[in-house]
């Protein structure tokens, strides 16, 4: 199993494959190499085919695969698939060859997602430690997999996806603390409740700290320019060889696929008005991992525990955890208007949203659960 509930949060127990060995994905690992020269000369569209041209036979490579090799190849044909359908200053596509179609619809349905890039390549399961020994955070990491060459956005494009990593290592010991909360609501313990929060309003503080980096490696316009283009969704995309070559949409990648705010909204027993937008989130816990969707519905609330306990420290523990969330919430929406809002007339998120009004309807709402 690639995911059990530890002190790295979401990020898979142990971590990704930098490499396939075996000789059956040799091509496909050139072809991850190649991928960013082949973009950036406009010439992916016409030269995947012929890394993929030997017959692979797909059960039987999967049959022995683990679960790390599963995961690489699903990052890897999602990062092809979006290669071929985002392709800036080429004509718009509508349907993916069936060398990169095929692959990725079996991997994906066998590790229970939908067949597009999604967090869970882009960023769970896209990282390596440069010292292995070393912790998980930024300056000891480094990306896997890109879209664009050195020199023309690609440490702009490492640092937006390796600052969620770090995100992400440091809401471990949130997610170990809310996991905990069953046992410490049967046995009504106030002292433990205390603990449980602390530990939530650090770990949520530490997640803040990283977010607030993003500006010092990744600017805007390279964000707009270099790393936006290849994360939006599929739009009636044939997938040729696959679902009987109706054409398929499926949303982009975006950071509303990860499972670290879900599972505090259900364990701070924060809910949000039924809308378009809750549709919305509902609908991006079909792309994350089966294991962190599972662990999201798990969560109890500790709401009513901590407003009915009489304890003002757990009160203010539980204040603290909300504000550290909505402190999230706010800067999210300022990278959002300056990251995207200011340079497009159609503000339409990566994943298909009018984020702004949904953002700040977000914001209002997670205010209101402050307990008084």
């Amino acid at each position: 199993m690639q995911w059990t509930l530890q002190d790295r949060g979401f990020l898979p127990k142990r971590d990704p494959l930098t490499r396939l060995t075996d000789p059956a994905f040799c091509e496909i690992e050139r072809l991850g190499g190649d991928l960013p020269r082949l973009v950036h000369e406009r010439q992916f569209r016409t030269g995947a085919a012929s890394y993929l041209t030997e017959s692979v036979d797909w059960s039987a490579a999967v049959k022995r695969a683990t679960d790390a090799e599963l995961e690489r190849l699903f990052m890897l044909f999602s990062y092809f698939a979006s290669a071929f359908v985002h392709s800036p200053g080429l004509p718009s596509v509508d349907r993916i060859p069936s060398c990169i179609a095929v692959p990725l619809v079996f991997l994906a349905d066998t590790l229970q997602r939908p067949p597009i890039l999604s967090y869970a390549s882009y960023c769970l399961h896209n990282w390596r430690r440069i010292d292995s020994s070393g912790p998980i955070v930024l300056g000891n990491i480094a990306l896997l997999q890109n879209f664009s060459i050195p020199g023309d956005g690609k440490s702009d494009e490492d640092w937006f996806i390796l600052v969620h990593v770090d995100i992400e290592a440091r809401a471990g010991a949130a997610l170990q603390a809310v996991g905990a909360a069953p046992e410490i609501l049967d046995r009504k313990d106030v002292l433990g409740l205390t603990a449980m929060l602390d530990q939530t309003a650090n770990s949520l503080h530490a997640m803040n700290t990283t977010m607030n980096r993003m500006p010092e490696g990744c600017s805007a316009d390279v964000y707009f320019r270099k790393v936006r283009p290849y994360i939006f969704g599929f739009n009636t995309i044939v997938y040729e060889g696959c679902f009987g070559n109706v054409p398929q949409s499926y949303r982009g990648e975006t950071g509303a696929q990860s499972s670290i705010v879900p599972t505090m909204l259900m364990a701070l027993g924060i809910q949000h008005q039924n809308s378009l937008l809750t549709e919305h989130l509902r609908d991006m816990q079909n792309y994350m991992p089966a294991p962190h969707r599972d662990f999201i519905r798990s969560q109890v609330s500790v709401r009513d525990f901590a407003g009915q306990s009489g304890d003002a420290r757990v009160k203010d523990r539980y204040n603290a955890c909300v504000s550290e969330l909505l402190a999230f919430r706010t800067r999210h929406f300022e990278y959002a208007v300056n990251y995207i809002e200011k340079k497009v007339d159609n503000p339409i998120a990566t994943g298909g949203t009018p984020y702004i009004p949904w953002l700040r309807q977000l914001i209002e709402e997670t205010k209101a659960f402050m307990l008084a």
